[in-house]
This record gives structure tokens, C-alpha cells and sequence, in this order.
């Protein structure tokens, strides 16, 4: 019965797509234990910042499974989670209450294989008898109005959860790359890079017109390569200075401008976390 319930949960998703949490609604919190014991609060990990990534599965959903196998949650925890630049967590949590931990090694009556198996990220499994402190799993499901197995949420640091582009009907499952997305430009968690995007002045250059030398001020959240680029008006890259590894905090880079024809060039901030571009007037 639960294999058949699979495949008709997925094909009356875009049906009970309208039931979904809506995007940008506030996230309920919730407090659940992993497979090992250890606590995961929800606005715990959103109070420092980072965005929260959930994988919400049964162990008997083939579609599930299949994701699970694509080790596209895996790939994230390695990337930006503990293992990783530490500025999101990745949880998995079993939505079926009678799910044992035999499901989840593969060995039960009710599982597709073994989940556990080369899974780095937590795990949470819980049941009808969910301890003290703990969220119970009936509270989960309705206030995140689960329909589906699986379904796939981000939520931000601010609260604010979004699945349609993670569980959009039509579309492949999401990739890493789908997560970071909304991790980084919905969320705006940066893990290196240029200062805050909301900053008004992300960065700043010096005299600006200029001459024969500017200096560039700007912050960096964690450490970062920087390079600059200076483009012309055409969009051709000019010149090309890489700055190698910098430290967080403040910076204030000299740079010539001795070579540059009068004119007015675009100044390209490139890090790992973002690029951001100034324009700046030269006058010999």
C-alpha cells in the first residue's frame, strides 16, 4: 500500500500544490533528535546565520530513494555545511511515524535500502512516541502542510521558507546548485566575498575621477581571492590583477591607473562569494 500511496502522492502534487506552505511564509520552528542523539533546533541554526536545507522522505518512496541515491544532500553538507564553509545546515527527516531504524539501515519491511549508509548529514527519524522537548511530527506536517513525499524546503535566516523551485512538478529533481541558489540569492547567505549586498556602499573607490592611482576599500566576510578586472566601454576586459588570498575585514588596495586611457571603465570586485562592479572616470 505505501508504494502504491507513492506514486499517487507524486502524481496529485501539482493538485495539492496549492495546500503548500507558500513561499516567503514564516518558518514554524521545530526541535527534533538525530539517529545519534544529538539536538537540531531550527532557529538555533537560522540565529547564526545560516540557511537550512531539509530533505522530508519516507524510506519506502521510491521516488525518494532515488533522489537520495543522486547524493545531491550529500554533495550540499560537504560544501556548506560542518564539512564544508559552514554556512548551512542539511537535514534529513523521515515523515513516516512507524518508520523503525531497520528502514533506515535497509533492513526492515518497509524501506528501499539502506539510507544511513555513506550519509554524512543528521538524520532525524521521529515517531508517534517523539521525546520531551521534541517537536511532534503531526505539528511538522501541519505547520509546514507536508502532502508529499519528498518534499524539499530552504529556509532562510530571516525565517522565511521556500520550496516551489526546489519541488516545482514538472521539473527535475533539485541539483546543488538549485539549493545554493536559493541559499545565496534568496537567502543572502554569502560564505566569502563582499560585504552584505544590502550594504549601501559595498565598495568604494578613490579619487574617483582618477589619475595615475586609486585605492579600493571594501569588507570581506570571511577570507577570500579577490581579483579586479577593469573593462572598457565595449565590456573587454582591459586589465586583470588577481590579489591572491585575503583575509576577513577590512581591506584598502592600492591599484595604477597609470596605463588606462582617459575614459570611464567598469571596475570588477570578483571573490568566491560574489562580484560587484563600479564604474570609475579616468583624467590624466
Amino acid at each position: 500500500m505505501k508504494k502504491i500511496f507513492t506514486t499517487l502522492a507524486l502524481a496529485f502534487s501539482i493538485a495539492s500544490a496549492q495546500a503548500q506552505l507558500a513561499d516567503g511564509s514564516t518558518a514554524p520552528n521545530f526541535t527534533f533528535k538525530d539517529l545519534n542523539g544529538n539536538i537540531h533546533d531550527l532557529y538555533t541554526y537560522l540565529n547564526e546565520g545560516k540557511y537550512v536545507a531539509i530533505d522530508y522522505s519516507a524510506t519506502w518512496c521510491g521516488p525518494c530513494w532515488s533522489f537520495h541515491n543522486m547524493k545531491v544532500l550529500e554533495n550540499l553538507y560537504k560544501a556548506h555545511d560542518d564539512a564544508g564553509d559552514k554556512t548551512a545546515k542539511v537535514l534529513f527527516l523521515e515523515g513516516d511515524a512507524s518508520t523503525t531504524l531497520a528502514d533506515l539501515q535497509g533492513t526492515g519491511s518497509s524501506t528501499t535500502g539502506n539510507w544511513i549508509s555513506g550519509t554524512s548529514y543528521p538524520m532525524m527519524n521521529p515517531t508517534s512516541t517523539t521525546g520531551s522537548g521534541e517537536t511532534s511530527l503531526t505539528s511538522f506536517k501541519t505547520g509546514y502542510k507536508t502532502s508529499f513525499y519528498p518534499t524539499f524546503f530552504v529556509i532562510c535566516p530571516n525565517k522565511k521558507v521556500y520550496q516551489d523551485t526546489l519541488n516545482a512538478a514538472t521539473a527535475p529533481w533539485p541539483s546543488v546548485a538549485t539549493f545554493e541558489y536559493l541559499g545565496k540569492d534568496i537567502c543572502g547567505v554569502y560564505p566569502t566575498g563582499l560585504d552584505n549586498i544590502k550594504d549601501a556602499q559595498p565598495v568604494t573607490i578613490y579619487p574617483n575621477p582618477a589619475s595615475d592611482n586609486v585605492n579600493l576599500y571594501f569588507n570581506l566576510n570571511n577570507a577570500s581571492n579577490f581579483e579586479l578586472q577593469v573593462l572598457n566601454q565595449l565590456g573587454q576586459v582591459v586589465i586583470s590583477k588577481n590579489y591572491g588570498k585575503l583575509n576577513g575585514g577590512d581591506q584598502e588596495l592600492p591599484f595604477s591607473t597609470t596605463n588606462l586611457a582617459n575614459g570611464t571603465y567598469i571596475f570588477k570586485f570578483i571573490t568566491e562569494g560574489r562580484s560587484f562592479n563600479k564604474s570609475v572616470m579616468i583624467a590624466h
